[in-house]
């Protein structure tokens, strides 16, 4: 009983904030309701009840690791990977690399031990006033052409909502001539499906509207970030830790047991 319920809840549309009923022929309609989810979530998921979807690959356990997937093996290349060991009284973070043949295969790295050195290296990041305008004109720049591309599918978005009423309106004009049940019936299958594209046409447009957020207030976040990625880093936030790593290093973090974290790639503009 509970699972037939939660069934029906998966394929319901209503949950998409659209309307759908064979009784009154009524094809993916727009509600006035609030949509749960979005129309795209939700043809995922019959996709994958139908079978038609592949699992995805297992999430990285990284909400403890910030290096996780960003960190590699000085001697061999590889991703350094990340566990837990349990000791006598509590639990130990470590980095290490599993690559079987690797003179560093198995020897385990503190957690607090590496990305405490990356840390010193983030730490000495701090780039100039002069740079702070160059990536105020960079994001400026970046802002304008988001909003330019932007506007170019919204644009092609209205143009094939255009096209699929066109197309619907053909396809129910022949229903109205047409005498032969099976043929009706196929049809009405091809208007819900083009009423679907057209509803996950205009879903795709509403998410490429006007920014709500004034340039401003974004740059103001921005250049938190830019400005001093040290205080950040130093919050200990693992999500944070990952963004301050993305935009100061251009490449992985190469890592020697014995040596310590080899020269990094940074990136631009912390290398200016």
């Amino acid at each position: 009983m509970l699972r037939q319920k939660a069934i029906d809840v998966l394929q319901h549309p209503i949950y998409t904030g659209h309307i759908c009923s064979d009784h009154y022929d009524i094809h993916w309609l727009k509600g006035h309701h609030e949509p749960i989810i979005s129309l795209e979530l939700f043809q995922k998921v019959q996709d994958r009840r139908k079978g038609l979807a592949h699992a995805p690959k297992r999430a990285n356990i990284g909400d403890d690791f910030a290096l996780r997937g960003i960190a590699s093996c000085a001697s061999c290349g590889a991703n350094l990977r990340s566990s837990w060991s349990r000791g006598c009284r509590q639990h130990y973070a470590y980095y290490l690399c599993q690559t079987k043949g690797c003179e560093s295969y198995g020897k385990s790295i503190p957690r607090d031990k590496l990305e405490d050195e990356v840390g010193e290296i983030i730490k000495s990041l701090q780039p100039g006033p002069k740079m702070i305008d160059l990536v105020t004109a960079m994001f400026r720049t970046a802002w304008d052409a988001k909003r330019a591309q932007a506007k170019s599918i919204v644009t092609s978005g209205k143009q094939e909502v255009a096209r699929l009423d066109k197309e619907i309106e053909t396809i129910l004009d022949r229903i109205i001539s047409a005498s032969n049940e099976t043929i009706i019936r196929r049809y009405e299958d091809k208007v819900e499906e083009l009423e679907k594209r057209k509803a996950l046409m205009l879903e795709n447009m509403s998410k490429h509207s006007e920014p709500k957020v004034a340039f401003d207030e974004k740059l103001e976040l921005a250049l938190v970030v830019f400005a001093n990625p040290w205080k950040l880093w130093e919050s200990g936030n693992i999500h944070i830790r990952r963004l301050v790593l993305k935009l100061a290093f251009a490449g992985p973090l190469a890592y020697c047991r014995n040596e310590g974290t080899r020269t990094p790639a940074i990136s631009f503009p912390f290398k200016a």
